[in-house]
This record gives C-alpha cells, structure tokens and sequence, in this order.
C-alpha cells in the first residue's frame, strides 16, 4: 500500500529569461490543426486535467481553471495546485466546473482569455471549435485523454512562449523520476499492467497509450501484453473479475478509491487467488488524490508530491515477483 507524503516539495516555477524568450507570435500544431498565439497570454484559462499545473510550474497563475471532482479539496483543487498557487502569492483563479466534463462555455468567455489550453482533456471537434471562437485553444497531439505528462508540458510551453522552460521542466522532472527509480533496480525490465476495478463485475485495463501506464513504463518497466487491441485508440479494456488470475505480469498495479475498497476487492476469491497478490507484486494506489497524482493527472507538480512513495512500491513488487 503507498502511504503519503507528509511534506511537499514543488519544482520551482521558472520566470522568462532572455535565454528562453520566444518572439510571437506562435503556432501550435495539435489534433485539430495548428492554434496561432498573437501575443504572449496574460489572462490563461484551462481545461480538463493537469494543463493547469504546467501553467503554473512554467511560472504563470491562470485567471481560470476546472474542478477536480475525484481527489479534490471542497473547492476542487488537488494539493499540489493549491499550494502552487497559495506560494505565488496572486488571486485564486476562477473555478471553471468539472474539467471531465463539457466546458462552461459562459463562465470561459466572461474571463476574457488570450489563450485556452487543454492538452490533457476530452474535448470535442465541436467543442474546440466553439473555445475557439472565445480565445486561441491549444488542445492533445493526437487523441483525447491519451496526452502525456510531457506532452501538457510541452504544449503548455509553446502556448505561453516558453518552450525552453518547458525543455528544462520536463527534463528535470524526468530526472527526478530516474533518481528515484535507480534506488531500485530490481524494478527494470518486469512486466506490469495497471488497472481499476470499474465494478459489475469487470476491471479496466489501462493500455500502453494511457498516461498511468505510461508513467510506470518510464520506471523502466516493459508492458505485458494486451489482450484486447480491436480499438487501438482506446486508453482501456474491459476484463471480467473472474480472468484475473489470468493475467501474464510480474507486477499488477491496483487503482482503488480508498484502503477499504482496496481490501474488500482483494479479499474476494478471484482476486486473491491471482499469483501477484499471492507473490507479493501487487502495488496497490488507494485514495482519491494519489490516484490523480500518479494515474489520473500526472504533472511535475503531482510527481514532486507522490512518486518516491509509487516507485518505492513498485520496487518491493519487483523484488517480490523474483521470488520462487
């Protein structure tokens, strides 16, 4: 089980220097064409989840961002953003609604924004079409809800003309995970796959293309195969309780909602009996918030709060798994 972190340790927010300076105007190419930026933005709003830690780790307080409604505060912050902005020192940006939902096309529209990011999100064709008529929308690469940490960060940077702080932010944060990861080197080259228990009666598989798997690739991990590729463009499959057991890893990564789900579903026959819970190589991610931090909305911000404890975990796992 990961325990949390009692302190927290932000990346410090980079500021423009004559080094990283970029000329505007800029163009931004992403899936639904190429966004031109006239101006650097002073007033940002985003979307969906984690582009507004990239805003705010690249040294700039949006004027609006969404709600977290799964491991957020009354206010629908996750801690990491709230402390990032509490130590900025500017106005709390306007709470926008569920960044998982549609967008509050009035609420985006009365906050004037020069630019509206959401790399990490779900919008629509026609919803980017219509932010676009409020500000330039800079949204994923190639499909919704699939964008990396890297990806929202590198993105982000271009938007607000700071690629080169975003180069450095992303290379940083990666070292940081490498650090962290060498103190377990059991951990490279065993197989994994990460799920969450969807209920009635099936789990949901997260594929190499999702964030969360991406992430623990990164550890050095190798992905086990997948056994449902008829929708390459889907970040998950659905497997019923009973073929868990089935499952060909050395290491099963469980996303439950709290301590208590996580022991109720693993006290149930078809999961105990898996042969990674019965190693030992099960990693389990039990709570609201740590679950955003290392599988829902992933950001340097997030990882500075909760990846020594994943990666600690993942490397008993490893270990576990080499035993007889």
């Amino acid at each position: 089980m990961i325990t949390r972190l009692l302190a927290l340790v932000l990346p410090v927010a980079f500021t423009a220097t004559a080094a990283f300076a970029q000329a505007f105007p800029v163009t931004v190419d992403h899936a639904y064409g190429a966004t031109i930026i006239e101006a650097a933005p002073q007033r940002v709003v985003t979307w969906g989840w984690g582009t507004q830690d990239a805003v705010l780790a690249l040294g700039v307080v949006p004027v609006g961002i969404p709600s977290m409604t799964y491991g957020g505060d009354g206010e629908g912050l996750l801690a990491w953003t709230r402390a990032a902005i509490e130590q900025s020192g500017q106005p709390m940006p306007e709470i926008l609604g569920d960044g998982a939902g549609a967008p509050n096309f009035e609420a985006i529209a009365a906050l004037d924004p020069d630019v509206i990011i959401a790399v990490y999100s779900g919008i629509t064709e026609d919803e980017y079409a219509r932010l676009s008529q409020i500000a330039p929308t800079v949204v994923f690469p190639e499909i919704r809800w699939t964008a990396s940490w890297q990806d929202v960060v590198r993105l982000t940077g271009e938007a607000l003309g700071k690629p080169g702080e975003a180069t450095q932010l992303i290379a940083d944060t990666e070292q940081f995970i490498a650090d962290e990861v060498a103190k377990y080197p059991a951990i490279a080259g065993k197989t994994v796959i990460n799920f969450v228990d969807s209920g009635e009666g099936s789990i949901s598989i997260r594929k190499a293309i999702d964030p969360r798997t991406k992430l623990l690739l990164s550890f050095g991990l190798l992905p086990a195969p997948e056994l449902d590729n008829s929708d390459p463009a889907a970040f998950n499959y659905l497997l019923s309780y009973e073929n868990l057991a089935s499952l060909d890893a050395d290491i099963l990564v469980a996303f439950m909602d709290s301590p208590e789900a996580a022991e109720a579903f693993f006290a149930q026959p078809f999961a105990a009996r898996a042969p990674q819970v019965e190693r030992g190589a099960l990693v389990l991610v039990d709570g609201a918030s740590t679950t955003m931090a290392v599988g829902g909305a992933v950001t340097p911000l997030s990882l500075r709060w909760a990846l020594p404890d994943l990666v600690a975990a993942v490397g008993a796992a490893a270990e576990a798994a080499e035993k007889p």
